[in-house]
């Protein structure tokens, strides 16, 4: 960084790693693909229009910010430039107000940079954000509250990504809410480099010492404790994310690639619980976990897919989830209590439901998991929607019946996918949750079915 030139303040992108020089963190583990078939999420995209929410709840759409920006004097006479405006977030029930476009990017200055990006810029991608088009300096994947400052997630595997100039780049995160005692953990990716972990904390140095020129990054919120408030406010098991730091450089805006969209909707299978039993020397809860290993994200990394996990412990059709979830029905609309879904559409949506069920009756469940998939019809009314067989065959003939009746009833996008003699007992390492090995069989096997099935 030349003398007099201060690092660049970036708000709310995404993604990112650490090559392997990079500090912080632990190496990530063996299990799943660095970045798979299709490698890690691209940045880019459509900013979110913000249109209403497609359950129907109400809300003005969210208005977006401007882009651009005034200009001023850093120190040491650097320009900073002030990115575009998130005008006002979220806005009643409708979806992500963002400013994006390639004037919200801080502007270099010979000497040094200086800029700074508010959180609102890149937003979620609406209706408008499905596919490829116009630019964002962050793109959200996973279902983030994202508001003018900040974005929230409760969902384990929620990702970001951008695209930067310059030798390092730093996470910035607000822990006030979140337990000392079990922080949760990040997962990042450098140039689809090395993935690193640690724990959350205000700031996460993701990469230092990299080779003037432009970059990409990709972090993922890895886990956060089940067990802990994550639905009612004060949310301890959450991540809330600043924005980056980029020393030398600035975020760059860049389109969101058209991919396939994926939803996947679950427990804490699909969440990542227990996916080792100790890892790299830790094991308290947050380091067992990992959602980067779990079947959801590597299974559409090998697909190439944009996708969203959204895996909640204890979760099922007739049961609330740990840290106060609602049964998965009830869940559905909201990001958490009183924050809507948005307007993003998914493609395929995976519902993995029934393992925490197997105590109820067969027509009882069938009852409410035909409930469940009319919600997610009604807000994905283009999606095919696959009803996995849980791992251990819980509930399977009701689910099936149900997918039976869908298809005989007239509605051929809805696929059931048998998941008997995926996994061996050597899979597991608590009986229940795959482990590291077994997300791995389970992911192999999934992609190929859902390829069967057949992506946009």
């Amino acid at each position: 960084m030349g003398s007099g030139g201060s690092a660049a303040t970036g708000g709310m992108p995404g993604s990112g790693g650490a090559p392997s020089n990079g500090s912080g963190g632990a190496p990530g583990s063996g299990g799943g693909p660095s970045n798979g078939s299709g490698g890690a999420p691209g940045s880019g995209g459509a900013p979110g229009s913000g249109g209403a929410p497609s359950n129907g709840s109400g809300g003005a759409p969210g208005s977006g910010g401007a882009a651009g920006g005034a200009t001023g004097t850093g120190s040491g006479g650097a320009t900073a430039a002030s990115g575009g405006s998130s005008g006002g977030g979220r806005s009643g029930g409708g979806g992500t107000g963002n400013a994006a476009g390639a004037g919200g990017r801080g502007a270099a200055a010979a000497g040094g940079t200086a800029g700074a990006t508010s959180m609102g810029a890149g937003g979620q991608g609406g209706s408008a954000g499905n596919g490829g088009g116009g630019e964002e300096l962050i793109h959200y994947y996973g279902r983030w509250d994202v508001r003018a400052d900040r974005a929230i997630t409760v969902n384990s595997g929620s990702h970001v990504g951008a695209t930067f100039t310059g030798t390092g780049i730093t996470a910035r995160f607000d822990t006030a809410v979140n337990m000392a005692s079990d922080m949760p953990t990040l997962a990042w990716q450098i140039d689809a480099g090395e993935w690193k972990e640690a724990d959350l904390a205000a700031t996460v140095a993701l990469a230092t010492g990299l080779t003037v020129g432009t970059h990409t990054v990709t972090l993922m919120a890895r886990s956060m404790d089940e067990n802990q408030s994550r639905w009612t406010p004060p949310l301890v098991s959450s991540t809330t994310f600043l924005g980056f730091t980029v020393t030398g450089g600035a975020l760059q805006a860049s389109a969101r690639p058209s991919r396939p969209k994926i939803e996947f909707l679950g427990d804490s299978i699909t969440e990542g619980v227990n996916i080792f039993m100790s890892h790299n020397g830790q094991t308290r809860k947050c380091w067992r976990d990992d959602a980067r290993i779990a079947y959801a994200s590597q299974t559409s990394q090998m697909l190439g897919a944009e996708w969203r996990q959204v895996g909640f412990g204890y979760l099922g059709i007739l049961k609330t989830g740990n840290g106060g979830v609602p049964k998965a029905n009830d869940s559905f609309n909201w990001f958490y209590k009183d924050v809507p879904r948005d307007a993003w559409q998914a493609d395929m949506v995976v519902v993995n439901e029934g393992t925490n069920d197997s105590g109820a009756a067969a027509a009882t469940f069938r009852t409410g998991y035909a409930q469940y998939l009319t919600t997610i019809r009604a807000a994905y009314p283009n999606a095919r929607l696959v009803a996995l067989r849980p791992f251990n065959g819980s509930q399977a003939a009701p689910i099936k019946a149900e997918v039976d009746a869908r298809n005989a009833a007239g509605d051929m996008r809805v696929y059931y996918v048998d998941t008997t003699g995926w996994l061996a007992a050597s899979d597991y390492d608590d009986g229940l949750h795959p482990n590291a090995q077994g997300s791995g069989k389970a992911a192999t096997a999934l992609a190929a079915a859902l390829k069967t099935i057949g992506l946009p």
